[in-house]
């Protein structure tokens, strides 16, 4: 979708040695590489065990954006081990791969991929954009058993006003960051007995905090 916004830089980036990885139906330039040609053409089966495990487990995974926890906005460094800790978040907070996860998060944040889509297994419905309207629709709808919430989603909500149903629905678990005691309050008596699971931490940290005791 934002290719026309790189497309007039591109010739700078090449100077600085960036490739530019595109994902949706092209055409694109000479020099960009499509990656739905390469997926539609990958194998599914498993390179061998050494082409894909890390010779060393602190070796950068990725790059993942970050709003700035040590500065300026940027792409923030992830280990292959710290991708993996993030595999058992879901776990952690008692979710399983039974579970149906709601997440309407971008997905260039870290709690979005790494901790959202990348976790327990479970079946994940993404939401392009969070909709406060539609939200209880949407868990009834798609069996939701968990949803995965930054603190102002969940202001959204309580701030509704009050629809038939609103409580009818399959939801037990709530994780995130962010929420306020008085909307959780709010929260917890119009929607019914969720259990809701605060949880920070920073993609650029080392240290996370649960709230197991709600």
């Amino acid at each position: 979708d934002l290719f026309a916004v790189v497309e007039p830089i591109l010739p700078s980036l090449w100077e600085d040695g960036v490739v530019v990885w595109v994902l949706g139906s092209g055409p694109y330039p000479p020099g960009v590489v499509a990656l739905q040609e390469l997926l539609d053409a990958a194998s599914e089966e498993l390179e061998p065990e050494d082409a894909w495990q890390p010779p060393d487990m602190n070796d950068t995974c990725l790059y993942i954006f970050t709003s700035g926890t040590t500065g300026l906005p940027k792409a923030a460094r992830v280990s292959h081990l710290k991708s993996i800790m993030c595999l058992s978040f879901y776990e952690l907070v008692g979710a399983s791969g039974r579970d149906v996860v709601y997440l309407a998060l971008p997905l260039y944040h870290m709690a979005g991929s790494l901790l959202g889509i990348l976790s327990a297994g479970a079946t994940c419905v993404l939401k392009e954009k969070f909709s406060a309207s539609q939200f209880w629709d949407d868990c009834r709808a798609e069996g939701v058993t968990v949803f995965q919430y930054i603190g102002e989603l969940c202001r959204y909500l309580v701030n509704q006003p009050p629809r038939p149903g609103e409580r009818e629905h399959g939801l037990r678990l709530a994780v995130g960051s962010g929420l306020r005691p008085d909307v959780w309050q709010r929260f917890l008596q119009r929607f019914g007995d969720i259990r809701i699971v605060e949880t920070y931490g920073m993609t650029e940290g080392n240290v996370t905090l649960f709230n197991y005791t709600g």
